[in-house]
């Protein structure tokens, strides 16, 4: 039977390192106090600027006459949810539904109508943010074999971002001339 420092380097130069681990594991486990199979727990240093963990009296050794009040179970907080929603507002809404009725204003189809918000930034659009609901105008959407104008004049398809930012600003006043919104 071959030694124990014959097997121990055969072992690690395997290719397979957990096979060789586990090996190591068994064989070094008799003369280890730590079990065999089991896995040692790793040791971290404490990272700055951390509490340390929050212990009961009683663990700290702490024994006597405890008052009624260490029994009793703290309270607490209820974590609130954080959102970034926005909240659309009625007027908001009905705007969108106003809108949404009017023909397209690019090719005039009606029935097929989208509410189209602008992409200027001078209308309050930003990166992860749509611009005011007032700066909004109907396009049509997609249909079977169509491309609507709605994704052609995001994706800026027939004109530059210049003369979409210029359409978009005629889109704008004409749709507020239909629906008698004052300038």
């Amino acid at each position: 039977m071959p030694t124990l420092f014959v097997l121990v380097p055969m072992i690690i130069a395997s290719r397979w390192r957990r096979a060789a681990r586990e090996s190591i594991v068994h064989i070094l486990g008799k003369f280890t106090s730590f079990p065999i199979g089991a896995k040692r727990m790793k040791r971290s240093a404490i990272k700055p600027g951390t509490k340390p963990m929050r212990r009961s009296p009683m663990s700290r050794g702490m024994t006597g006459l405890l008052s009624r009040d260490s029994f009793k179970r703290s309270k607490k907080k209820p974590k609130q949810l954080k959102t970034h929603a926005k909240v659309t507002k009625a007027i908001e809404l009905a705007h969108y539904r106003r809108v949404a009725t009017l023909p397209c204003v690019r090719c005039g189809i009606e029935g097929f109508s989208q509410v189209a918000h602008s992409n200027r930034y001078q209308d309050g659009k930003g990166a992860g943010k749509k611009a005011h609901y007032l700066a909004t105008f109907p396009l049509c959407c997609m249909r079977p074999g169509i491309v609507g104008c709605h994704f052609e004049h995001d994706q800026c398809i027939g004109g530059s971002r210049q003369e979409m930012d210029r359409r978009t600003a005629d889109y704008i006043d004409d749709t507020h001339r239909r629906l008698g919104i004052p300038k």
